[in-house]
């Protein structure tokens, strides 16, 4: 990572986007007094010479928004009614794994927690995860250990 002294309290932090899309943007951060305060693309980077996508140009305002999510919360009303509670993350983690084994028990079964296999705005990297490897701890959620894919997701077999 370079950085770029403009001024005591400005500096210029060259990095890179954190989306891992293919074109593996260069981003240049203006930080002020320690806060991020504008995100730039960075004119030398071969490839996209300066432009960051809609999604990037807005990560300051979102990293500092005052409707950022920061907790975890549990939904205490209708969905789409907005009303929410701030709980632990133990108790979001609970609930999250209470949640897995109902449905790994269901009729369903396990192969109802595997995930789509898509990439999105993901690059080689994350695109990569969902590479049979990376299922190997949700493998002993099949009956048998094993699991296979078929066209977009995949089941136990």
């Amino acid at each position: 990572m370079t950085v770029k002294e403009t001024s005591p309290e400005t500096r210029i932090v060259r990095g890179a986007c954190p989306h891992d899309c293919p074109d593996t943007c260069a981003m240049l951060v203006t930080v002020e007094n320690g806060r991020a305060v504008r995100v730039a693309g960075d004119p030398e980077h071969p490839f996209t010479q300066g432009f960051l996508c809609a999604k990037v140009n807005r990560y300051v305002e979102r990293t500092y928004h005052r409707d950022r999510l920061l907790y975890p919360m549990r939904r205490t009303g209708p969905k789409g009614s907005g009303r929410f509670e701030r709980i632990s993350w133990d108790e979001a983690l609970g609930e999250i794994a209470e949640r897995l084994n109902e449905i790994r028990a269901s009729s369903e079964g396990p192969q109802a927690i595997l995930p789509y296999s898509y990439a999105g705005t993901m690059g080689l990297i994350q695109g990569s995860s969902m590479d049979p490897g990376s299922f190997t701890p949700l493998a002993r959620l099949c009956s048998n250990g094993r699991f296979a894919r078929s066209p977009g997701q995949w089941e136990c077999e």
